[in-house]
């Protein structure tokens, strides 16, 4: 008897499209940013914008474009009948525990000192990637080691779509609940001419600001207004949470049909989450300046936070999928959205905090100084759970030992046959 044809997976072929298409929008974008600033560096100077930001912008396209090819390559593998046995990473060494986070330090040390350096465009753009990455992928090896993440293909499809289409997405939400938030303010200003002709007297302040430290007083009666720290709870804390988790959740739908486990689940949450994070820590930390190794380990805590948050909502996707578990997957849902939630808020509280006392001093400011201390008190205990989290939740899913499966072990297409992986990643 000859074999029934293999169906195709219509999510192979739209890797394919995504996949390489994204790639080479990327990469050529951003070569054509670097020949831009190679021509026209000089006139950049001129008009005060700094070639430097708009190196690390074409870097981290190029960095992005190249990220996608291995979905993409792998999809076309899959498209061509090539079968990928299941995968799962097994742990770090002991001394690449203790090299990794020494190298991440030099690299922010390298990138304090050096930033202005003659000649940074040739080596800001590594430590910029080095900085954001080694965090990321030391997070990354201590949550999903030894748990199951399925075929390989499956697990970069999942990691390029976090990276990119779920920014998208969240940037796309989050444009249009400010955009309204706009119009409601522009409909209340033009029904009140003494609060219009404030606003236009504020912009025209803020324009002629020549520092950050100028714009900062100029908008000082704002910034210190509780509706402000109210307005910026409510977008930060509560749209952007439900917005973003939603969209980083997205490549885990797309793949919840093939879940074995909700261990995998889990894994592959966390997975999106570290490409979410990378391309957003990559485009946040484009500024260079003297503070910019803060940036860039601020968003390196940040980005634990993404990866957890989506992981928690994999792991409920995965029980609903698996044991129709729906309250479950609700209130890991919730659980993930509450943390960026808390996360962002304190973040608001330290930064709000922070701006009261620079615009009081020298007086003491009891308010501010209690913001400033409680949210980064709030960041300092999240951050310290998030470690313990990642562990303990490891050691909980994972398999006991790595899966070794053999070469006929391969892991089955739709419709193949009606086998399927333990969490162990064998064949049951």
């Amino acid at each position: 008897m000859h074999p029934e044809p293999r169906s195709i997976d219509w999510r192979t072929i739209l890797l394919i499209i995504f996949g390489f298409s994204g790639a080479l929008l990327a990469i050529t974008s951003g070569i054509g940013i670097f020949i831009f600033v190679a021509i026209n560096e000089s006139f950049m100077l001129a008009t005060d914008v700094g070639p430097l930001a708009s190196i690390l912008t074409a870097s981290t396209l190029i960095a992005i474009g190249v990220l996608l090819l291995p979905a993409s390559w792998l999809s076309v593998q899959r498209l061509r009948g090539r079968d990928f046995n299941p995968i799962a990473l097994p742990p770090l060494r002991p001394w690449m525990w203790m090299l990794i986070p020494v190298l991440w330090i030099l690299v922010l040390a390298l990138a304090t000192l050096y930033h202005s350096a003659p000649g940074a465009g040739w080596y800001i753009p590594v430590l910029h990637f080095l900085s954001i990455a080694l965090p990321i992928y030391l997070v990354l090896r201590l949550s999903i080691n030894r748990i199951t993440l399925g075929s390989s293909q499956r697990a970069w499809g999942v990691f390029g779509i976090g990276m990119t289409l779920s920014p998208l997405l969240a940037i796309i939400a989050e444009i249009t609940i400010i955009a309204m938030g706009i119009l409601v303010i522009a409909v209340i200003l033009g029904f009140n001419p003494d609060s219009m002709a404030q606003a236009e007297e504020l912009i025209r302040q803020v324009e002629a600001a020549p520092n950050m430290d100028s714009l900062v007083y100029a908008l000082g009666p704002v910034l210190k207004n509780p509706l402000t720290l109210l307005t910026a709870l409510t977008i930060l804390s509560f749209f952007v949470p439900i917005f973003e988790e939603l969209a980083k959740s997205l490549s885990v739908w797309f793949v919840a049909d093939r879940f074995t486990s909700p261990a995998q689940g889990f894994a592959l949450g966390v997975l999106s989450g570290a490409g979410f994070a990378l391309a957003e820590s990559l485009s946040a930390s484009l500024t260079v300046d003297d503070a910019w190794a803060v940036t860039l380990g601020m968003r390196a805590v940040s980005g634990s936070m993404h990866m957890l948050a989506t992981g928690l909502f994999g792991w409920g996707i995965a029980y609903a999928r698996l044991e129709k578990r729906y309250f479950r997957m609700i209130a890991m849902a919730l659980t993930a959205v509450l943390l960026h939630a808390f996360w962002n808020a304190g973040a608001v509280f330290s930064v709000a905090g922070g701006i009261r006392v620079m615009l009081t001093a020298p007086d003491f400011d009891f308010l501010g100084t209690v913001m400033t201390i409680g949210g980064a008190g709030l960041l300092f205990v999240l951050a310290s759970g998030m470690v313990i989290a990642f562990f303990v939740i490891n050691r909980r899913l994972r398999a006991p030992s790595l899966p070794s499966p053999l070469p006929q072990e391969t892991e089955a297409e739709p419709n193949d046959s009606n086998e399927t992986l333990d969490g162990e990643g064998k064949v049951k």
